[in-house]
């Protein structure tokens, strides 16, 4: 049962790869309607809180590649003799909503199984390390965003109460770059403990 469910998860987020990521990339109406969409389906399967977390988390992302289309209409960098704020919203437009329905999409399409589920499958030892390993990560990430946040404040030169819309996001961008090299770490430490123990415990059959 769900080997068929992890088969369809990887179909459904592989469709909207090859869709919205290759062949309508450059579509902008469909690329709002996807968002749209994944917007209603997550609100619906997730709920409104995680959804809200999901948002929260790549938000500083999504800033940055507005802030840069943005920047280069300022300075009207275009190819060609395209008017810069029309090739850049032609451009930027699609791939940051993509970047924003993707991440909810595969949400939602990976909502379908559980890690429970997947561990009574048996798998290799091979594939369930890394199973293992996401799972952990996967907690680190979402348990350790609110400790970053907290740690943040607490330099003094955070404690000011923020003004303005650029030093909320610098604050945002910090606390999500801070969360990346967190997990990074985290997957370098544990996935290092993971396989020392499978050497040292575990001999798989040939």
């Amino acid at each position: 049962m769900y080997r068929l469910r992890l088969a369809v998860a990887i179909v459904l987020f592989t469709a909207f790869c090859m869709l919205f990521g290759i062949i309508w990339l450059q579509r902008t109406d469909l690329q709002l309607y996807s968002l749209g969409l994944t917007l209603i389906l997550c609100y619906f399967r997730l709920g409104a809180k995680s959804l809200l977390s999901q948002l929260k988390l790549i938000s500083p992302f999504v800033g940055s590649l507005i802030m840069i289309y943005g920047l280069f209409v300022f300075l009207r960098i275009s190819p060609g003799n395209i008017p810069p704020l029309a090739y850049w919203l032609s451009y930027g437009v699609p791939r940051t909503t993509l970047l924003i329905s993707s991440t909810l999409a595969f949400r939602l399409c990976f909502s379908i199984i559980s890690v429970n589920g997947l561990l009574k499958m048996k798998l290799s030892i091979r594939y369930l390390k890394y199973l293992i390993l996401g799972k952990i990560l996967y907690a680190a990430m979402f348990n350790s965003y609110a400790n970053i946040r907290f740690w943040q404040d607490m330099v003094p030169t955070q404690s000011i109460p923020a003004h303005g819309t650029k030093t909320r996001f610098r604050r945002s961008l910090a606390a999500a770059l801070a969360l990346v090299l967190f997990t990074l770490s985290e997957a370098t430490h544990k996935g290092e403990m993971i396989d020392n123990r499978i050497t040292t415990c575990f001999k798989e059959k040939s």
